[in-house]
Parts: C-alpha cells; structure tokens; sequence
C-alpha cells in the first residue's frame, strides 16, 4: 500500500489529533539532530521503555523497526509535547510506517504515547 507518510493507527478512526502528542523514538529519531532538521523544533525527552515489543535493529529496510514480543522491551526517549505540525513533518519522513497508540514507561509511571511501527503492527 503506497501512502504519503505514517497515518495514526489504534482504537477509533484514524486521525492527527490536534493536541499534543508524546511520541516513543527507538531508532532513528533518537537523534536529536535529525528531529530539529524535519521539524524545526527540539523537544524534551525522557528516557522511557516500550513493554511488549521487540527491536529489530536492522531490517531490509536498513532500518530499525519494532515488533510485538510478550516479555520483552524496547529502550528508547519520550519526546514530550509533539505538536500536529511537527507530527505531520515526521509522518512524512516515517513513509512506510504508522502511529500506533501505546503505552510506555518512562519516570517510575506508564504514560500514553504513540510509536511509528512497519504497517504490518498498525492494528490494535
């Protein structure tokens, strides 16, 4: 299926919210450089884990992906405050992939998020 960019996956229709966003980085987007480059802003992090899923460091995308796996977990950052626009410069570099609702942990609590994975994972 070509798209132009991610779309929003989960419970409920798909959509970009306009509220705020946090958003689990576990690859690429780790690097603080390349998220100010597409979206003009930089934005707090914390250190956070993704429970349930599994990292695959390279695929034959040559990049990194996740994937469900009980017990296990990804390390990553919660970027903090995701506004729409910045979501929709990223959803654009994220071509292929989607959002997805999830949860993860991040300062001793689980916090809602949303995290790009491969289309394949887009359902709840």
């Amino acid at each position: 299926m070509a798209t132009e960019g991610a779309r929003v996956e989960g419970r409920g229709r798909s959509s970009v919210r306009n509220r705020l966003t946090n958003l689990f980085v576990y690859g690429t987007l780790k690097d603080n450089r390349l998220v100010r480059t597409l979206t003009g802003r930089t934005f707090p992090r914390v250190t956070a884990e993704l429970p349930g899923w599994h990292l695959v460091p390279r695929t034959a995308s040559g990049y990194p992906e996740v994937e469900p796996a009980a017990g296990r977990c990804v390390r990553g950052y919660l970027l903090l405050g995701v506004d729409p626009e910045s979501l929709r410069a990223l959803d654009a570099y994220e071509e292929g992939y989607c959002r997805r609702r999830v949860r993860v942990r991040a300062g001793g609590r689980t916090v809602p998020a949303e995290v790009y994975v491969p289309e394949r994972w887009a359902g709840g």
